[in-house]
């Protein structure tokens, strides 16, 4: 990610408290996890980070398999979809 790209607005001003500690509150919706990033003046961006399994790596790896899955996601959302029967597979 280029920072310097990214454009900011001020949206709320915190107080640190004695253990240097801010709260982000509504701030941080529902994310538990920040990348932190800081340039030479001080300045500190929080970027909002989400974690996945080990195990799922492999799908974020595999742009065909992505591709897939988000295809067949859009199709249901889309009603497209159709019975299965597994023992005639």
């Amino acid at each position: 990610m280029n920072i310097k790209e990214k454009e900011f607005k001020e949206v709320d001003t915190r107080s640190i408290d004695e253990r240097k500690r801010i709260t982000l509150g509504k701030l941080s919706k529902s994310y538990k996890r920040m990348r932190i990033y800081m340039n030479d003046e001080g300045d500190i961006l929080l970027k909002p980070i989400v974690e996945i399994p080990a195990t799922e790596v492999w799908l974020y790896k595999d742009k065909k398999a992505l591709k897939a899955v988000l295809e067949g996601i859009e199709a249901a959302k889309q009603g497209k979809v159709s019975n299965l029967k597994i023992d005639e597979l």
